[in-house]
């Protein structure tokens, strides 16, 4: 009888266990996954705070005109931006929550937090790369993410596309990016995050799956801005 029980209890473990590596496999780690979702209500819940801070605040220093903006007006609009985005920089905080990013066609809606540790913040989310800037300021914001882990956020990665679009919410203002180019590169490359001479977005995520060799990189260019308080613009390389 106590073979038997015995024998039952390890074909029943080792069916779990096959059962735990098929879904790791074909979708995702559910266990890191659950820690994630409720790592990012809360994230949620504190990005909602700060929207509701940086309505509060100081008015904007400069709005852009409800019409289209013509070569004066479109630089006065970009500048107030920045001098927005500076103050959010300003007071950045590591693993606080940074803003919510949107690729649909990926499927993709998670807020991103400041960071990219291991535990503190890309166990939570997608994290922000300190060492880049934030959106408006002309150069390059880079953004990681897990494929397998931890809500698995960008495990799709390689089939964001030329010409999809990403969206940026951040308390400022509203960022959207064309996707211009992809690239495999080894994980020790921080070529990756050089400035390009425009507002850049890079996506990062681990290449191939289940390995950390290579990192899969998705580059997007700024076209359109939507200032909390201010009118949409769109910039000249996206007309």
């Amino acid at each position: 009888m106590k073979r038997r029980r015995l024998g039952t209890f390890l074909i029943v473990g080792g069916l779990l266990v096959l059962a735990y590596a098929a879904a790791v496999l074909f979708w995702r780690d559910p266990v890191t996954d659950v820690y994630n979702r409720y790592q990012q209500n809360r994230l949620e819940s504190a990005l909602e705070e700060e929207f509701s801070a940086w309505d509060s605040g100081p008015p904007p220093a400069e709005p852009a005109s409800s019409e289209e903006p013509g070569e004066t007006s479109l630089a006065a609009a970009r500048a107030a931006t920045a001098r927005d985005a500076r103050r959010f920089r300003s007071g950045l905080e590591l693993g606080q929550a940074f803003g919510r990013i949107e690729i649909p066609s990926i499927g993709v809606e998670a807020v991103v937090v400041h960071g990219t540790r291991w535990g503190p913040d890309l166990s939570r989310g997608p994290g922000h790369y300190e060492r880049t800037t934030v959106p408006g300021l002309g150069k390059t914001v880079g953004v990681a993410g897990h494929r397998t882990t931890f809500g698995a956020p960008f495990r799709r990665i390689d089939d964001v596309e030329v010409g999809d679009t990403v969206t940026f919410e951040m308390p400022y203002a509203t960022f959207r990016y064309r996707v211009f180019e992809h690239e495999i590169v080894d994980s020790d490359d921080w070529s990756v995050i050089r400035d390009r001479g425009f507002d850049t977005l890079m996506l990062s995520a681990c290449h191939p799956l289940y390995s950390a060799d290579e990192r899969w990189i998705v580059y997007g260019r700024l076209v359109e801005v939507l200032p909390r308080d201010g009118a949409r613009y769109t910039l000249a390389a996206a007309r």
